[in-house]
């Protein structure tokens, strides 16, 4: 079983072209290079006429399958999903990894899985944790719903240290519990694009500019943010906020910066597709989310040197440890951030150098992917000797 290369199908339901479905791109692409197989398998949202996880999984011309959805629970992706194991299985019998990326994903692999219970070798049920959204009563439930259903998987993958004690309490045995960090792919600063959408967005050669790059929800906390910009925006006229993403939040953030005064100080740039732009014309990245995993902005924006100030929230203060530039904040600390940015407005501009080395040596996707590859092996070989037994 040494040279054993498994196949591992990535399930994904995705409402957007976010941080976990980047991490998901990064290693469905970077497993084969790994000594795996890898599929994407993304589950139709209904909501939504585009499935750009599919969609640009396959333009890249990675293995990728769209699975049917209609509605909350349909019976057809249990199908679906239960199609793709059993063909995944190999001549041997040897069944795929099957790997989940959110809670319902979690809960139609299981189903689909407890399909095949009668086989010699059920696939094993990994799930990664990319953080807990719960910001409402119903997200709350979820979460609770989530932990009971995964505490039957046979590995829990976390993104940040934190996240081990809350699942040990939860009842999930710490041997089925990994630690492995989110791995990009690395982005490459661009000069010549920055300086032309530095054109574009008329911002001035001497202008400071801070960046927000996340979803536009409440656990972004970014309406913190604005209101932190707008007291610092009064007393520094070259200071420049760039908002990038989308979210639910989008319209009431914009209202709320024009009734702060920033229309022209403000740019809501929605989803971008260049990111190395982005961060090359960036010269603080701003987090003040109230909870995270791994994120992969921070992770992006430490390879392009780019200093940051977060949240002291998740693996956040662990990354930027090995960061020369970067700052922590008390989530939710609304004077901490407004210091921060004065703070960095005050200092002269750098680039972060130690923090780009850190991450090209530790945060690369192939060094993420062998952590699974390595994972992977451990459970199917865990499989053949209770077969053999």
């Amino acid at each position: 079983m040494n040279e054993l290369r498994p196949f591992a199908l990535q399930v994904r339901s995705s409402a957007g072209l976010y941080g976990a479905d980047r991490v998901v791109l990064a290693l469905n692409r970077a497993l084969d290079r790994s000594g795996a197989r890898s599929r994407l398998l993304s589950i139709n949202n209904y909501r939504m006429s585009e499935q750009a996880l599919h969609d640009i999984a396959s333009t890249r011309g990675q293995d990728a399958v769209l699975l049917p959805c209609r509605g909350r629970v349909d019976a057809s992706t249990i199908g679906a999903l239960a199609a793709q194991v059993g063909a995944a299985r190999d001549r041997a019998g040897l069944p795929p990894v099957v790997h989940v990326h959110d809670y319902k994903s979690a809960f139609y692999a299981w189903i689909a899985t407890r399909r095949e219970h009668h086989a010699a070798a059920p696939a094993p049920l990994v799930a990664t944790l990319h953080g807990w959204v719960e910001g409402s009563t119903a997200l709350r439930l979820y979460t609770r719903l989530e932990l009971a259903l995964l505490r039957r998987f046979d590995a829990l993958v976390v993104v940040a240290a934190e996240q081990i004690d809350r699942l040990a309490r939860a009842g999930v045995p710490r041997s089925r519990i990994r630690h492995i960090g989110n791995g990009i792919e690395y982005p490459v600063r661009d000069e010549s694009a920055a300086t032309a959408l530095r054109t574009q967005l008329r911002i001035a050669p001497d202008a400071h500019v801070f960046s927000a790059v996340a979803r536009l929800s409440s656990e972004k906390n970014l309406a913190m943010l604005l209101r932190a910009f707008a007291c610092v925006a009064n007393r520094q006229p070259l200071a420049v906020l760039l908002v990038v993403g989308d979210g639910p939040e989008r319209e009431e953030l914009e209202a709320l910066a024009h009734s702060l005064a920033l229309n022209d100080r403000v740019h809501f740039l929605g989803m971008r597709h260049d990111m190395p732009a982005i961060y090359t014309l960036t010269d603080h990245l701003v987090l003040p989310s109230l909870t995270e995993g791994m994120p992969l902005v921070v992770l992006e924006a430490m390879a392009c040197e780019v200093p940051v100030i977060a949240s002291a929230v998740g693996d956040i203060p662990r990354l930027l440890e090995h960061a020369a530039h970067g700052r922590t904040i008390p989530p939710g600390d609304a004077a901490a951030l407004e210091s921060a940015l004065e703070a960095a407005l005050a200092a002269p501009r750098t680039r972060d150098v130690a923090a780009r080395d850190h991450v090209r040596e530790r945060h690369g996707a192939q060094a993420m992917a062998a952590d699974y590859v390595a994972l992977y092996r451990d459970l199917l070989e865990k499989r053949h000797a209770r077969r053999a037994s």
